[in-house]
């Protein structure tokens, strides 16, 4: 490869920048450029935008006014991790953006799939390549578009080893700590009975074992938001079940890598830090205290091998001296594996890069939500009127204006937010509302 190939990888709140964080642990042989755009999203942790920073470029821009960047056609690829229709309508904005010498675009998804994946793949289908953890999903999808007008659908299986740790001198497993983290998950268990349980199964076995030091990781501070909303925040659930927790059960906010390379044990109900924990020689293990509950995700997790109740432990010497490594299949069955690189994405997009990149706007089908919503476009932009973001408003109006040239509203509306003068600007926009129905 004598050039570097030119990614843009666009994410819209922390688990899905993380998702993107993932797929950048390239080779330092592997000439790439990576530019990275966060949807400016409130609450967003300041963490995980700073390690997004440190990958390449980072910028911020509101959507509209990324789609229409003078720039965008510069890149070789564009990665879109998303949230629901979002996907969907990143890519067929572009079809109408650019009707030729496009750029290749890519999905994938956050880490492990719990749950959705029949729905999370209809917004991804028609993509040019889909970015696939491992063998599990390459063979649902398989089965999923057997005989459909996607069945020839690329993908590339990527893999669930996100952490490059070769550059790392990790402390051997007998050197470290007596020390447990237990990776917080902001919605599993969901239920606020099951993290009130949560929280007092891991207070019981931090008195049970005095000499270990458990630490409970939260998903995200008090101030700091995600995808998933929850009642309370795991410190307020620690402080209403067990007003003084035991000394040795503590909240720690410091970065999870950190955490798992001090740490002998991870345990978790069904986050993807379980491979994490693997990539930093921290031994994962998986609460079975909830039992087999698609809900809480922990039906993906069964198979692992290290299924444990921590309720029934004597305490946690016991679980040390005792704990399996993860069954190899179910590993390499999820892809946990050496074949499972974020490179093998590099060598697809190369193979596509100058062949004929086929229409992004695909007939709507039984497989695939292929809509671009026109009402949802001019919603977008009285919403960016109201909160005089204007930059934001134009690019929204001039892509509605690109999908209905005829429509008199959003060329007047666009006008009229173009306007320099702040007065003129707001008796157009007086003038010309309509209500968005």
């Amino acid at each position: 490869m004598s050039q570097p190939i030119r990614l843009l990888l666009v994410g819209d709140s922390d688990s899905q920048l993380l998702a993107c964080e993932a797929l950048c642990q390239f080779p330092s042989d592997l000439p790439v450029e990576i530019t990275i755009n966060a949807i400016p999203r409130e609450g967003t942790p300041q963490a995980v935008l700073s390690r997004a920073a440190s990958l390449g470029r980072l910028w911020q821009f509101e959507m509209g006014r990324l789609l229409t960047h003078p720039e965008l056609k510069s890149f070789d690829a564009i990665g879109v991790y998303l949230t629901g229709s979002k996907i969907s309508d990143f890519r067929l904005t572009l079809d109408i953006l650019y009707q030729d010498n496009r750029p290749l675009l890519f999905c994938g998804f956050n880490g492990v799939v719990l749950e959705k994946f029949m729905e999370g793949m209809s917004w991804r289908l028609g993509y040019d390549v889909i970015c696939i953890s491992g063998p599990r999903d390459q063979d649902t999808l398989h089965r999923m578009v057997a005989g459909t007008p996607f069945d020839r659908q690329t993908t590339v299986v990527t893999g669930l080893r996100r952490n490059r740790t070769s550059n790392l001198e990790l402390l051997p497993q007998k050197e470290r700590p007596k020390r447990l983290t237990f990776a917080e998950q902001v919605v599993m268990p969901g239920r606020k009975a099951d993290r009130i349980r949560l929280v007092r199964i891991l207070a019981d076995l931090a008195r049970r074992s005095p000499n270990w030091e458990l630490l409970i990781k939260p998903r995200i501070s008090p101030s700091e938001t995600t995808f998933h909303k929850t009642q309370d925040h795991i410190s307020e659930t620690l402080r209403q079940t067990l007003g003084h927790p035991p000394g040795n059960l503590t909240l720690d906010y410091r970065q999870l890598p950190e955490l798992l390379q001090s740490s002998r044990l991870m345990a978790t109900v069904s986050s993807t830090a379980f491979f994490d924990a693997m990539d930093f020689g921290c031994r994962p293990v998986v609460l079975s205290d909830f039992g087999i509950m698609p809900t809480n995700g922990s039906h993906v997790f069964a198979g692992s091998g290290v299924w444990t109740s921590l309720e029934q432990l004597n305490d946690l010497d016991e679980l040390d001296r005792c704990l399996p490594h993860p069954n190899r299949s179910w590993l390499t069955w999820m892809g946990y594996g050496n074949a499972f690189r974020p490179e093998n994405l590099i060598q697809v997009l190369m193979e596509c890069k100058d062949k004929p990149k086929p229409p992004l706007s695909l007939p709507s089908g039984h497989l695939t939500n292929a809509n671009l919503s026109f009402t949802q476009l001019r919603r977008s932009a009285e919403i960016a009127i109201k909160q005089g973001n204007w930059p934001e408003a134009s690019s929204l109006l001039q892509l509605g204006a690109m999908m209905r040239p005829t429509h008199r509203n959003v060329a007047r509306r666009l006008r009229a937010v173009n306007f320099s003068n702040p007065l003129l600007r707001r008796l157009l926009l007086l003038l010309t509302y309509r209500e968005v129905r």
